[in-house]
């Protein structure tokens, strides 16, 4: 069953399906369907004002922009000096993300004029269409947020410097915490932002415990491991299950179907041409030579207005279907809609309709990390409380660690609820691991994941976001390869 807020986006597609004159109005009824969710959730139940005026409000950074992607960041950065200085300088920015954890929604509004102009200045805003393709979304929005994610990841390791060590991973949940929020905005790019970014910082927050790890003090990895990462989101499981399925781009879609489509419900050949023309060439600018012409030829044999809404429907109902279900189950194995359904006479469909199976892997992959994430620090808080590794994951169940979260997504056996868990070694001698930062020499405990190709690889072969070999989780891989001088970015 759809969730409130999947129902009123609906709901709200009556509202553009109604329109009827490819006007600014198509623009401004889409935006009314993407803000009709949070019409009734209260302003002090939403986080995005408070996080819009920290971010408006944060000081220019020391050095260039791509510098500060939070996987760049660490004390031994070029500028490091300059830019932990910038970070001090800019508690505000952090006050507002450990409020912002309290509310119950990001509630991002859509369009430019839905924020006030100074806030549209600083790029705060989503822009909603450009008066000819109201299907163009631009989440400006998401830019600024890479300079505050660079942001925590500064805080968090000037605070490790100064032995503020509960401090720092508080903002660091913190912050995921308002990124799960994000998570649940409409629109596509909103979402693989949001859960890449939660990727990221649950690998930064194992990087800054990799560094500090023989100072910070037991008892506050063990409330990280267990009263921290397992409280991201109320309503989350380890499956997160609560997730919200993108469908703004859907309410755009639908929008610009009334564009192209003639009072008889036919193609309009000249608008087709002008305007899908324009929009394959915005997203394939090396295509667009012969696409107005290739667009006028499609119109003549697509598939009518009612039959290419409900191929839309039958596209997003599908990807419903599956989102809900368990990594494993049989109908995931099965073609999707988007990939069956025909090429020519729905071609509009297909490119204006992203496809969503990359969400599907980071969902996945933000499984393997939060649950990673916890497991670590729960093993690393027996470490630092016993001075030696645990025998086992399943000794840190309970004092340590919350038990449930020993399932690794990538397992195989977790359609059958058992003989999931991730694996785990405490190495008699260092291993050497292969890497995407080269050779690495690991000692100590070793705990992965089977990684995307669901096969126990025994860790010989590890990256980063689990796409080939396996997921090493710990130690942190980033962080080792700057202790051991292999510069990693």
């Amino acid at each position: 069953m759809r969730s409130v807020r999947a129902t009123a986006l609906s709901a709200a597609l009556i509202c553009v399906a109604a329109l009827t004159a490819p006007t600014r109005a198509d623009d401004r009824a889409a935006v009314t369907a993407l803000n009709a969710p949070m019409k009734s959730v209260q302003d002090e139940s939403k986080s995005w004002r408070m996080v819009f005026e920290a971010c408006a409000a944060m000081t220019a950074p020391p050095v260039k922009a791509e510098e500060l992607d939070a996987l760049a960041v660490w004390p031994g950065m070029q500028g490091w000096d300059q830019v932990k200085a910038w970070a001090a300088a800019n508690a505000p920015m952090g006050e507002a993300l450990m409020n912002a954890q309290k509310r119950r929604v990001f509630g991002g509004p859509y369009g430019r004029t839905s924020v006030p102009p100074a806030m549209v200045e600083k790029g705060l805003y989503v822009g909603i269409g450009d008066g000819v393709r109201v299907s163009v979304a631009e989440p400006r929005y998401l830019r600024v947020f890479d300079l505050m994610t660079g942001y925590v990841t500064a805080e968090m390791y000037r605070l490790g410097e100064e032995g503020k060590f509960d401090e720092a991973f508080d903002l660091g949940i913190a912050t995921l915490r308002v990124l799960r929020q994000v998570a649940d905005q409409h629109l596509l790019e909103e979402k693989s932002w949001a859960l890449s970014e939660m990727c990221d910082l649950c690998s930064v927050q194992r990087d800054v415990l990799q560094t500090f790890l023989d100072k910070i003090p037991a008892a506050t990895l063990k409330r990280v491991a267990k009263s921290g990462f397992p409280l991201i989101h109320p309503s989350d499981s380890e499956r997160l299950r609560r997730l919200e399925m993108p469908e703004g781009d859907r309410v755009l879609a639908e929008a610009m179907l009334l564009q192209l489509f003639d009072s008889r419900g036919q193609p309009d050949a000249s608008k087709f041409a002008s305007t899908m023309g324009d929009l394959q060439a915005r997203d394939e600018p090396l295509g667009a030579f012969g696409a107005a012409r290739r667009w006028q030829t499609i119109a003549q044999v697509h598939g009518s207005l009612d039959l290419t809404r409900k191929a839309l429907t039958n596209i997003y109902d599908d990807w419903w279907r599956r989102w809900r279900l368990g990594y494993y189950e049989e109908q995931l194995q099965k073609p999707t809609k988007i990939s069956v359904t025909n090429k020519v006479r729905y071609a509009m469909v297909l490119l204006m309709v992203k496809d969503l199976e990359r969400v599907f892997f980071l969902r996945q992959r933000l499984n393997a990390e939060l649950n990673g994430t916890v497991l670590v620090f729960g093993v690393c808080a027996s470490y630092r409380d016993s001075g030696s590794w645990p025998r086992g994951i399943d000794t840190t169940y309970t004092q340590y660690t919350v038990k449930r979260f020993d399932r690794d997504p990538w397992n195989p056996e977790w359609a059958k609820g058992a003989g999931d868990r991730w694996q785990y070694e405490v190495l008699p001698g260092p291993r050497p691991i292969e890497t995407d930062f080269g050779r690495l020499e690991v000692s100590g405990a070793l705990v992965f994941s089977y990684g995307a190709d669901k096969q126990d690889g025994r860790a010989a072969k590890a990256t980063m976001d689990g796409v080939s070999g396996d997921l090493v989780v710990w130690p942190a891989l980033r962080a080792l390869s700057r202790a051991q001088g292999q510069g990693a970015k």
